[in-house]
């Protein structure tokens, strides 16, 4: 009896000390143990299909201006730039499918699913986990394609002092806007990590 009763008081100080700082976790550790609130979770599913909705149109219409610009500028680049470019976004297809494939779960969930609400919002946290960490290791990326390209310039295109210096701006720009966007997606995969972790043991205490 007595290590049960330190077993019931070590609980809400775990809990506490793991609480993540989102709304889902605020959610879990407002429930009794054995209540989940279907609404609250029914409301946070709504929320992310109309989310995923608008990064699948995002992400879609993210190809338009590569290949615009790959179009209107191939009379002025080198065969090495073009083989760039192009290597470039056959990269990008693929993974820009499995992006959407995986957003579909919320995308495209019903809501008289009732009864799977909590089921299809973990799978697609768990989804955004891997979106994220993708999203993460496409900032060095980028910036290797962008190195890449700025060095073609300088070994093939016809440089003056003025180029070179726009040059030395441009990469210095890309540079620093990709290490943000790293530390935000990288913050982003860990905050849905979170997430997952919360759901799952939402799913255990149904």
């Amino acid at each position: 009896m007595h290590n049960s009763d330190n077993e019931k008081l070590n609980i809400p100080s775990e809990a506490v000390k793991n609480e993540p700082n989102d709304a889902l976790s605020a959610l879990w550790q407002a429930q009794p143990v054995t209540t989940i609130n279907l609404d609250e979770v029914k409301a946070n599913l709504k929320s992310e299909r109309i989310k995923q909705r608008w990064y699948m149109v995002v992400d879609s219409l993210a190809f338009i201006p590569a290949i615009y610009v790959l179009v209107d500028t191939w009379e002025k680049f080198t065969f090495v730039a073009h083989s760039i470019f192009i290597f470039m976004l056959l990269a990008a297809l693929p993974l820009l499918i499995y992006q959407l494939w995986l957003r579909r779960v919320a995308a495209f969930s019903k809501d008289s699913q009732t009864a799977d609400h909590l089921m299809q919002l973990t799978k697609q946290i768990k989804n955004n986990v891997k979106i994220a960490f993708i999203t993460k290791h496409s900032a060095w990326t980028a910036v290797l394609f962008g190195y890449g390209f700025l060095l073609e310039r300088y070994f093939y295109g016809d440089l003056t002092q003025e180029k070179i210096m726009r040059m030395v701006i441009i990469i210095t720009s890309m540079s620093t806007l990709m290490l943000i966007w790293y530390v935000w997606a990288h913050k982003r995969q860990k905050r849905f990590e979170r997430q997952f972790e919360t759901l799952k043991s939402m799913a255990q205490r149904r």
